[in-house]
Order: C-alpha cells, then structure tokens, then sequence
C-alpha cells in the first residue's frame, strides 16, 4: 500500500511540480508506487510531457517498463500515443522494452501508426521494434497503417523488413480498402502487378470488382495486363460492364482492353452490359468497336437480350449500330419477343430498322396474327403500313382478321378493315369465316361490323 510519501510524490508528477518531485523522492518516497488507479508517478510524468520529471524519476530508479494495469499501458507506449518524442528518446536510453505489449497484444509501433506519427513510428524501428509483431486480432503495424491509410508509415514499414506473408496480407488489405497511394508504394519495390493476390484473385480484377476507380487506374499506369481475365473467363472489362462501372470501362478501354473477348458462356462485355441495363456502358462499348451481333453460346445476341429485358433505351442504341432485327433464337426474332411481351415501342423501333413485318412464330403465327390477338391495334397499323401480309394463314388456315374476331378485338378489326386488302370471307381448315367466329363467340359489335363491309357466312 502506497505511504502518504508515495501519494504525494504521485501528485506532485502529476501536477508537473518539479521540484516537490525531487524533495518527495529526497526524502524516501518509493518511486515506483502505485495510486489507486495503478498508476505511478512516472507513467503520470509522461501522460503531462514532463520530461524533466521523468528524467529524475529515472535517476531514482523508476521502473521504465513497469506498465498501468489492467490495461497494460506502459510509459513507452503512452509516449508513443502522445506524440513525446523526447520522453520518448529518453525511456529508450534508459532501455525501455520498445516491443513490450498491452493487454490486447498491441506494441509501441501499432500504437504509434494507429495514431500516425511517422516520426515516432521510426524512433521505434530504429530503436529494434519488431515490424512483423501481431496483436490478439492478429493485426500488424503495416495493416494498422494501410487501414488508416497512413502512406508514409507504410513506407517505412515496407523498408523495415517486413515478411513475405504480411506483405502478400498487406497489398490485398490495400487493393480491398482503394489505397491508391499505397498500391504505388507496393508496386515501386517490385510487388507483381499480375500475379494472384491471397484471395486468389489478380490485382486489376480485385479491384475492378470492388469498383475501385483510384485502384485500377494505378495498376493499369503501372503495367497491370487490361484484359487479364478469371478462372471463369471473366475479364476486368467483362467485370465493369457488368457492375456498371462506367468510368473503370472508360478507363480499360483506354488502355487497351479487347472489347469482344468472350467468357465461358460466350458472353461479351456487351452482353453483359446489355444484360444489366447500363445504357451508358453499352454506347462506351459500340464506341469501341465491339462487335454488335455476337451470339453467346445460348444464341442470344445482345438485341434480343435487350428486347427481352425492355430496355428500349439500349434496343434503339444497338439498332442505330447495326444490330441485325431479324436474326432468330430458337426460332424467335426480336421483333416475335417484344410483341409476346407487350413492347409496343420496341416493336416501333425493331419494325424502323427493318424487322420482318411478316415473320413466322413457330407456331405458324405471323407477328402480325399476334398483335391481333393481343388487341394492340397501333402495332397492327405500324404492320400493315410497312407490308405486312393482311391474308397470310396460319397452320389452321386462319387470316389476322379470324383471330382478330375469334378473340373480340374490335379495334384491331377495324384497324384491318380500313386497310381494305383483307379477304373477309376466306375460310379456315374447319370451314370457318372471320363472320362465323365472332358470332360463336357472341362479339356482336364485330359481327355487325364485318356485316356492314359485306362479309357473309
């Protein structure tokens, strides 16, 4: 237990009263007593930066690394935290241990690079601290460093000796958190720009992935290969497109990368560009060259996919390029795609750009058969005034205007009907009219109408 000697001379270096200090100690206070917080007068010293305190206290015989508990704080470390480089260079003359550690297994160093002083940070290394010590997390300096992006401490560290094993753990740290700066660091003493990383993936794909614009820009002025690819076939390209990175596809592009290579599907950026609905990316690519009517390996080319998907926006961009409306996916058009679905506007634009008005679903309909189906009598006027068949049968046997009526589309009848090239009395395999079919069905307002044009049963 403390005398009141002790307390006092605790309170006097903590007060920074030099010379109550001296006199206390004179006298035989014990200088390496504790308070009730497990504090000594020396720990105190060096929290207040009264280094002609500590110097004393020193001279009595104050244990240097005697640390405050619980937290296992001792004064190389608190002077490390402070910023007291002078405390500092007189607690490492004095031999204190620069790599004794606190409760959680944290150094000096880790202490002072958490708090960014380079300064400190290399009184310590020069003083013998270890650069390779790991805390209880199984942190390092270096990744402290690279967390906090502390550039300059990294590159102290990085010419510290750090090992084989921290420096492969470091560089990927850096690449997940975009420490552009720090990649360079790495990249000047000689780390491979192409070879995989501990996650097993490359440098420009990681952070390609991650969307790292500052990351991937570094690389590439570095040297890194723009079309180094994944396992997958996956290339940093491919990755951009994909995720919407306009800026890294701009980037790549400049730098070389191949527009039209192919993954393991047989996808192109473009693709998957177009799969993703980034527009944006999608002109940056045509742009570039990429090839328009590439097939992946299920048949689709990014018009269909686009037709598909609705995205009238990239159907327009990829049409006006010279995407080809007419080539077919298992027996499917484009044109037969945007209809099943009621793409009203994409059909416009397929049809403007040379669609086949007249194409055949394989079920034997033509498109023009299906809008009549579907009641979508503007389509059925866009059809018919770029010349579409208005009598061209089905399987069955049955004209536009029969499923037109069979189905009660009124407005799409009269669409046909004011065409006046439709055969109203012709007859389907079951000996049916357009006539009959709307009165089995009891569509009246359609029989009258046919009446009135002059069909008959």
């Amino acid at each position: 237990m403390a005398s009141n000697w002790d307390i006092l001379l605790i309170q006097a270096a903590r007060q920074g009263n030099r010379t109550r200090v001296q006199a206390l100690l004179s006298q035989g206070a014990n200088v390496n007593a504790t308070d009730g917080q497990n504090t000594t007068a020396l720990i105190y010293a060096v929290q207040g930066g009264h280094r002609e305190i500590v110097a004393i206290l020193r001279e009595f015989g104050a244990d240097i690394n005697k640390s405050k508990q619980p937290q296992g704080l001792s004064p190389l470390m608190l002077a490390a935290a402070l910023n007291h480089s002078e405390i500092l260079a007189q607690l490492i003359a004095a031999g204190a241990n620069v790599n004794q550690v606190n409760q959680d297994g944290t150094p000096a160093l880790m202490i002072a690079t958490y708090k960014g002083y380079t300064a400190i940070a290399e009184q310590l290394l020069t003083a013998g601290a270890r650069v390779n010590m790991r805390d209880r997390d199984g942190d390092t300096a270096l990744s402290v460093a690279i967390s906090q992006n502390y550039a300059a401490i990294v590159g102290l560290l990085l010419d510290s000796g750090v090992d084989e094993e921290i420096r492969q753990e470091a560089w990927l740290e850096a690449l997940n958190a975009n420490r552009p700066e720090i990649l360079q660091l790495f990249i000047n003493r000689g780390m491979p720009l192409d070879a995989p990383t501990l996650s097993g993936e490359t440098p420009l794909i990681l952070a390609v992935e991650r969307g790292n614009l500052g990351s991937v820009q570094t690389l590439l002025q570095a040297g890194a290969n723009p079309n180094i690819s994944t396992e997958e076939g996956e290339t940093a390209l491919m990755l951009a497109a994909a995720e919407g990175y306009f800026d890294i596809v701009r980037l790549l592009l400049a730098q070389g990368a191949s527009v039209d290579n192919q993954n393991q599907a047989g996808e192109t950026a473009l693709h998957l560009a177009t799969i993703e609905g980034h527009l944006e990316i999608v002109q940056a690519l045509l742009q570039a060259g990429a090839f328009v009517n590439h097939r992946n390996h299920f048949g689709d080319t990014p018009l269909l996919i686009a037709t598909v998907q609705g995205y009238e926006a990239i159907v327009l961009e990829l049409l006006k390029q010279g995407a080809d409306p007419n080539l077919t996916q298992q027996g499917e058009t484009p044109l037969t795609l945007a209809l099943q679905r009621q793409f009203t506007e994409i059909c416009r634009y397929l049809l403007d750009y040379g669609a086949n008005a007249n194409a055949v679903y394989p079920d034997g309909k033509t498109v023009l058969m299906k809008a009549c189906e579907g009641n979508n009598s503007q389509l059925v006027r866009w059809l018919i005034d770029i010349g579409a068949d208005v009598n061209k049968l089905d399987f069955s046997g049955a004209s536009p205007l029969m499923w037109a009526s069979y189905h009660g589309c009124l407005d799409t009848v009269k669409v046909l009907l004011d065409g006046g090239k439709v055969n109203l009395n012709q007859k389907n395999q079951g000996g049916m009219t357009a006539l009959m079919l709307a009165k089995f069905n009891h569509h009246q307002a359609i029989v009258s109408l046919l009446q009135q044009a002059g069909a008959i049963e």
